[in-house]
């Protein structure tokens, strides 16, 4: 089981999603997947689907995965056993803070830059109202 940890930006971004119920459902995904890594096994967080293939040379090693409605953006790999969050686009909308916009890729670039704040342990179950 490897890691997967989120920085304050990320944390601040889920903090505004806590009331929609988002939060929990993306770090209980987060979760899951990083749960299904370990050193000589990867994970869905590692599939060529994440991979962002128009970035620039500072942005290469970043990825994403869509989560219901949002981008999650992290690095790391299951041969290090850990992964980072850095930034989470909510409300994904086309035409806005698209991957190819250069104003975005600094925004990516500087969240990068933010060092690791909490790993995500197991998620909270919400509970069901009957």
């Amino acid at each position: 089981m490897c890691s997967i940890s989120v920085n304050s930006i990320t944390d601040e971004q889920l903090q505004m999603l806590e009331h929609s119920g988002d939060k929990n459902m993306i770090e209980k995904r987060l979760y899951e997947y990083a749960k299904e890594a370990n050193i000589q096994n990867p994970s869905t967080l590692d599939l060529p689907k994440c991979h962002m293939s128009r970035m620039p040379g500072d942005l290469k090693d970043i990825r994403k995965v869509r989560i219901g409605r949002h981008r999650v953006y992290f690095t790391g790999y299951h041969t290090k056993c850990s992964y980072n969050v850095f930034y989470i686009k909510k409300f994904k909308k086309s035409g806005q803070n698209d991957e190819d916009n250069h104003q975005f890729q600094k925004i990516l670039a500087a969240s990068n830059c933010e060092p690791p704040m909490r790993i995500i342990e197991t998620p909270k179950t919400r509970p069901r109202n009957r």
